[in-house]
């Protein structure tokens, strides 16, 4: 009964079921494309992490909420209070997940079998080459071996539990230098039972080489649908601008940031303070919707300005609208 009056409330509202909160923006690689390390100075997620205090707080100021996106800036594995926030999110009903990825280098068994125990929904493992050597060259830092040898100990636990959680997707960011491994990716899927792969063309690139886009084709794996999907930005901009409204990204100490995209400016006001459903309807919050929606234009103080997703629905006249919302 109280969870039906809390989806009344939530329709109502015009409150989402989901968000995304970054549960920790360390991260021990040295990623030569991160935005965290390459533009630290003017990014405004900084180094933290999600207290357990404040998770446990949300969840029970915000009893509609049903899934809890975890993933985004850093690894969060280094949460020190990972531990407890799986639990509390399993014992409240929460449905977890890891889907933006993790590099997943470093894992403590107790987390690993957490993982399983407590039905982590499911975790991007972001693993850009099948070789240790071609792995290393963009993940600096990490080892595969060791992100081998944590899959390794998971299946072994999703075993012992019987269970089919957490999902394991693959996320293959293809560059040149790993573009030959491509015809081994079937292989190494099926060894380490990983569910999904998926390739992804590099920020920083106009799309994937002929070679590549016939490795994949050729590669007998079969999600190649989403070689369009990561090579087109129309088709992933319409998702990504509807983050304020279905999944609002709020940073690691409650800052809302509105979506994933938002690295260089928040919207001035803090969830763990004031509340999820008053910081949604604060002023630059409505204004950053206003602007999605083509209602109003965007200036500095947004970081849509300089987003190419938004500049894509502007120059396609494809502004959010009822239409896309009418599921909140």
């Amino acid at each position: 009964m109280k969870k039906f009056i809390w989806h009344i409330y939530r329709k109502i509202n015009k409150l989402p079921k989901m968000v995304c909160i970054e549960a920790c923006s360390l991260c021990q690689l040295n990623c030569p494309d991160c935005y965290m390390r390459r533009d630290y100075d003017a990014c405004i997620i900084k180094s933290g992490y999600l207290k357990f205090e404040d998770f446990k707080n949300f969840i029970n100021r915000n009893p509609y909420i049903e899934n809890i996106e975890l993933s985004l800036s850093g690894e969060i594995f280094l949460n020190p209070e990972l531990l407890e926030i799986i639990k509390y999110a399993y014992k409240k009903g929460i449905k977890l997940t890891a889907f933006n990825g993790v590099n997943f280098n470093n894992v403590s068994d107790e987390i690993l079998e957490a993982l399983v125990k407590y039905k982590f929904i499911g975790i991007t493992l972001s693993i850009d080459g099948t070789t240790n050597e071609t792995y290393q060259i963009y993940r600096r830092n990490g080892n595969l071996n060791n992100v081998i040898n944590n899959i390794n100990k998971l299946n072994k636990f999703k075993e012992k539990h019987n269970s089919k959680y957490p999902i394991l997707q693959w996320q293959y960011i293809v560059f040149e230098h790993n573009e030959h491994e491509i015809s081994k990716v079937a292989e190494f899927q099926k060894q380490h039972k990983i569910d999904r792969v998926f390739f992804k063309q590099a920020w920083n690139s106009s799309g994937f080489s002929t070679k590549a886009r016939n490795e994949i084709r050729n590669s007998r794996i079969k999600q190649t649908s989403d070689l369009e999907i990561h090579e087109i930005f129309k088709e992933n901009s319409i998702n990504l601008c509807l983050y304020p409204w279905l999944k609002p990204q709020i940073n690691w100490d409650g800052r809302l940031l509105g979506c994933c995209c938002s690295t260089h400016s928040d919207l001035n006001t803090n969830v763990f303070k004031i509340g999820l459903k008053n910081a949604l309807n604060s002023p630059k919050a409505l204004f950053m919707k206003n602007v999605l929606s083509g209602k109003q234009i965007a200036d500095e103080s947004l970081h849509c300005l300089h987003c190419g997703f938004y500049n894509n629905i502007k120059m396609n006249n494809t502004y959010i609208n009822e239409k896309h919302i009418k599921f909140i």
